[in-house]
């Protein structure tokens, strides 16, 4: 057996906000792959959507990004890239994929090639993706990561929606990048796959992960609870909470306060 694919976990989605669950999903996604000893997990990468996705409640991209930094505080291998959201139209998920692939292939060959090439390779928007998100000693290697598309089941099942995707872009996802899905409780993946022609004919490229500690965190019950003046805490990280609080997001209710010793 040779040396396990290096790879990055991309999660892409409007964070608006953030969750803890968004978090869980990541270490989630680590395990599951590492232990299988054919991956090594060497990043994730969170890219929020564009403001030009149009989703209702969906604060300005600046807001969410400092969110996202917020809440990543606490990970050491977890990072942000906006990238994405720094465009002023919405970009399919297949072309967000195919980016970041490129970005971090570009970045290995500018390591391997000579001098000469390189100087050609580096005209190149290498610096549109942040190539610190892999770490040091995974430089000096000419490997290229793999970048994998994390989600839940949720994206999953959205294939199936007509008109949602294209047909070409969900073949692409799952055959060139792959899937890693983590599902709750309850949800049955793998009959949706065994459903699908296409997610069956890329099944060994879908790692499906079932969350067994039952967590139901999603940001739409997260924006009713903040217009309705409730309690966030131990949903968000508390730096998000402050960040909301002080930016005044999802018309949080005036006289929604902290009280000593109460939470948020």
């Amino acid at each position: 057996m040779g040396s396990p694919v290096k790879v990055i976990l991309l999660a892409c989605g409007s964070f608006s906000p953030i969750t803890n669950m968004h978090l869980r999903m990541f270490e989630l996604g680590r395990d599951a792959l590492n232990k299988t000893g054919r991956f090594q997990v060497v990043s994730g990468v969170i890219s929020p959507v564009s403001d030009g996705y149009g989703k209702k409640d969906l604060v300005p991209a600046k807001h969410r990004c400092e969110m996202v930094r917020a809440a990543l505080k606490t990970s050491d291998w977890v990072k942000l890239d906006p990238w994405e959201c720094t465009l002023s139209f919405w970009s399919p998920t297949a072309k967000v994929l195919r980016h970041y692939q490129e970005q971090y292939d570009s970045h290995s060959n500018c390591k391997t090639t000579p001098s000469k090439k390189r100087k050609k390779l580096s005209n190149r928007s290498v610096s549109d993706v942040q190539t610190n998100h892999i770490p040091s000693s995974d430089t000096e290697t000419d490997q290229s990561p793999v970048v994998k598309l994390l989600c839940g089941a949720d994206l999953l099942e959205s294939f199936a929606v007509p008109g949602l995707w294209a047909q070409e872009d969900i073949e692409y996802i799952v055959s060139t990048h792959g899937l890693v899905v983590i599902s709750r409780v309850g949800t049955d993946p793998h009959k949706f796959i065994y459903d699908s022609d296409v997610l069956t004919k890329y099944k060994e490229n879908i790692v499906v992960v079932t969350e067994w500690i039952s967590n139901e965190i999603s940001s739409t019950k997260i924006r009713t609870a903040l217009r309705r003046g409730e309690s966030v805490k131990y949903l968000l990280q508390d730096g998000v909470i402050d960040y909301i609080k002080q930016h005044q997001l999802y018309k949080i209710p005036d006289n929604t306060i902290s009280e000593p010793g109460g939470g948020h």
